[in-house]
């Protein structure tokens, strides 16, 4: 079934087409700068965006200064935090058909996938409701001399910095752990995608969280790293490539700022010799390249053993070459365009880097065929593939897959870990206790087996190059809180 196309100025309000939300109001744009929107199906423009300039940025830190120093919001306790964060949770919900059109309108996500996938941010907020309402942000502990008073409080201001590529639940992440913690916001939106914040803004003022808690602008690279380096910022929380969390770090260290970074990936799934074909392929078939692979945990390094290499390359080929390349807007389909030119541009070198270092393609390959415009690649698989070649090291952000040949499970274990990242991961085995026992030694946040799965309270994030911190779960909102001790003597 197709669904209708977006219709941005039907669907989205003025505020949230026109103007920024900050200090509790929609603020009228301060400068000039503009961003045209390109459908990833076409290559047509869709609708003008309003950039930031430095002082769009100045106001909204000041407006998240003056909320977190002088408003309610930190000094709220806990269950009274978490009642604003239901409600908002709730009005999010509500508005989650218009959300996942507006994922799939602005990069290009099939509609299926996203409709899968955005009720992750509901789901979220509601967690850190949950656990604002239960968490002890003060402890009494006994002394050597009497107690102390051990208190959890908010650690400020917050730059919430998400990507592109799946705005609403990576910012559903942030969001929720750091109004659970008691911060104040600003969330700076990408131009590729920026209405999905603003839309959360709406929510929010619906919601009646106060005014500054919650500010959203739309920002390009050198206002976002304006923001990055204002003194008024305690914090930056952040989800994008590895390069950019490297700058990010470095300028938070200058002023001692708090950071969080989830980065990069190129994660493995190891297929243990015992694993059950069918079920494997099945599973790999969607998780290795969801989104056309612009997902960071997409399990994009496939292991397999030598003995089944053959039948495996197969039978997943087959799968893959099935899977339906087309229009997002069609419920059927598995994979849409890549969001952009750039984006398409630099999948296909990728590619072509692999065929110049010697790897050999099994499908794909090139632009989808019967797609003369829109970024639309052809799901591609690449065999022959060795741990130093390109393709098998960096995170190619596209429906790129490579599958290696190992020759027991130690040497499937070297090439799992022989990654500068370390994000996600899968074992797959007829074994659960044997796939676990691998899953315990990969040099990795997240492995699931026989799948990919991520839950709210669950912490997500990666090792080594793959970032610093963690998000979800009670260690997410740890990220968002400074510890205290009062000492008091004994009576």
């Amino acid at each position: 079934m197709k669904q209708p196309v977006f219709d941005f100025k039907r669907e989205l309000s003025e505020n949230v087409l026109s103007r920024f939300f900050i200090a509790g109001q929609w603020s009228p744009v301060d400068g000039a700068l503009r961003r045209t929107l390109i459908d990833p199906s076409t290559e047509a423009p869709m609708c003008d965006v309003p950039l930031a300039s430095f002082s769009d940025i100045d106001h909204a830190v000041a407006a998240a200064r003056q909320a977190f120093d002088l408003g309610p919001w930190a000094q709220l306790s806990g269950p009274q935090r978490a009642t604003h964060l239901r409600l908002f949770a709730e009005i999010v919900n509500d508005r989650l058909p218009l959300l996942t059109r507006l994922w799939t309108a602005q990069v290009g996500a099939p509609v299926a996938f996203a409709g899968r996938f955005s009720g992750f941010a509901p789901a979220m907020l509601d967690y850190y409701a949950q656990l604002a309402e239960t968490f002890e942000f003060t402890q009494v502990r006994e002394t050597f001399e009497g107690k102390a008073d051990v208190i959890r409080q908010p650690v400020g201001v917050v730059a919430l910095i998400a990507p592109w590529n799946a705005q609403l639940p990576i910012l559903a992440y942030k969001l929720g752990a750091a109004l659970a913690a008691g911060c104040t916001v600003i969330i700076k939106s990408p131009p590729e995608s920026p209405f999905d914040a603003l839309v959360l803004a709406e929510c929010a003022e619906e919601a009646g969280i106060p005014d500054g808690v919650i500010n959203v602008v739309t920002a390009d690279r050198d206002e976002g790293a304006y923001l990055v380096a204002s003194h008024g910022v305690d914090k930056v929380s952040f989800t994008g490539s590895t390069a950019v969390g490297k700058t990010i770090a470095n300028v938070c260290i200058q002023r001692m700022a708090r950071f969080t970074l989830e980065l990069g990936g190129k994660s493995a799934a190891i297929i243990l010799d015992d694993a059950d074909l069918q079920a494997t392929v099945g599973a790999l078939a969607h998780f290795s390249m969801p989104f056309s692979g612009q997902i960071c945990f997409a399990q994009t390094r496939l292991l397999v053993p030598q003995s089944r290499h053959e039948e495996f390359v197969s039978a997943y080929t087959q799968a893959i070459a099935s899977l339906a390349v087309g229009d997002p807007w069609d419920d059927t389909t598995h994979l849409g365009p890549v969001a952009s030119a750039t984006q398409y541009e630099r999948v296909l070198a990728y590619i072509q880097s692999g065929l110049d270092e010697g790897a050999r393609i099994v499908t794909g390959g090139s632009r989808a065929k019967g797609h003369g415009s829109g970024f639309f690649i052809e799901p591609t698989v690449f065999v022959d593939v060795t741990p130093e070649m390109t393709i098998a090291r960096q995170e190619i952000f596209g429906p790129v897959v490579v599958i290696m040949a190992y020759e027991d499970d130690a040497h499937a274990l070297r090439l799992a870990n022989d990654s500068d990242f370390g994000l996600s991961g899968s074992v797959f085995s007829t074994s659960t206790e044997r796939a676990a026992a691998f899953a315990r030694q990969i040099k990795t946040g997240n492995v699931t087996i026989n799948g990919l799965q991520m839950a709210p309270n669950v912490p997500f994030g990666g090792f080594k190059q793959s970032g610093m911190g963690r998000e979800g779960g009670p260690e997410g909102l740890d990220a968002f809180l400074e510890s205290q001790a009062i000492y008091l003597p004994s009576v």
